[in-house]
């Protein structure tokens, strides 16, 4: 029930926009009343509401860090365009603190100019970390670089496309019980349900490629992936998903590096 009010919340979100950003904090260069403060991490902004700690923003923008590291598998033009689109098409990440959303007059916050309408959900900072704050970090950096950036810069990542590679290795996904989206039934109709089932497909496609479903606190007892996605490990997704594992190849692992795991546990201990 937690994921699905999420999930409604994001949806929200997503659907809303933005309106014109409010004039900025001119004490703050970069801020606003709702945005406080930010951090900058390979040309993507993350932005933080009220509240949440400097050390944790710092240590957001050190992951998503972790995730852009070089590694002898990038393809130089490939992450040339990723980091272009993120700084020309002004990418930002929301942070904000666990629980706020429960608020019935949370306003989901407008971010300073030139920054609008492109960025997906908040990564909410926990009362403690472990594998739920690891977990909330990478899933939503991941919806970002996909749903986002991947999205603005490649056409075979638009969720929108039945055609496109994103949507086809999604569907393998799906037409082989791995992928189950029944959760997702309620948002049928509504203009972002392409864009939700295929970004947590992704997120669920990387972390599997990564082997971090266990790190991220995501893997359930009896088998290596979860009830949602049921295999949690890049040999399976090798040999059951095909076409997934060919997206991966093409784009993510191009593009980004896997982080390092004792890393980014000392970021969230």
């Amino acid at each position: 029930m937690v994921r699905i009010f999420f999930l409604l919340f994001i949806s929200l979100l997503i659907s809303c926009g933005v309106s014109e950003s409010e004039e900025e904090n001119s004490n703050f260069p970069g801020t606003n009343n709702d945005f406080p403060s930010y951090v900058d991490s390979n040309n993507l902004r993350i932005f933080a509401r009220q509240g949440v700690s400097e050390i944790f923003l710092k240590n957001v923008g050190l992951a998503y860090g972790e995730m852009m590291k070089e590694n002898s598998k990038i393809d130089p033009t490939l992450k040339s365009n990723y980091l272009s689109t993120t700084k020309d098409k002004y990418v930002y990440q929301r942070v904000g603190i666990d629980g706020m959303a429960n608020n019935s007059n949370f306003n989901p916050g407008t971010p300073p100019s030139p920054y609008g309408d492109n960025a997906t959900d908040y990564i909410w900072q926990m009362s403690s970390g472990g594998e739920d704050q690891i977990g909330e970090v990478i899933e939503h950096l991941l919806h970002t670089a996909t749903a986002v950036v991947l999205y603005l810069s490649h056409s075979q990542w638009d969720y929108n496309t039945s055609s496109s590679e994103l949507r086809l290795a999604m569907q393998e996904a799906i037409d082989k019980n791995i992928y189950d989206i029944s959760m997702y039934d309620n948002l049928k109709g509504e203009d972002v349900y392409e864009q939700i089932i295929t970004q947590e497909y992704a997120y669920w496609l990387i972390l599997a490629e990564w082997n971090f479903f266990e790190i991220a606190g995501k893997k359930e007892n009896g088998i290596s992936g979860n009830e949602e996605f049921k295999i949690g490990t890049s040999t399976e997704i090798e040999s059951q998903l095909p076409l997934g594992h060919k997206l991966y190849m093409d784009y993510i692992e191009k593009i980004f590096s896997i982080p390092d795991e004792n890393t980014i546990k000392a970021l969230f201990p």
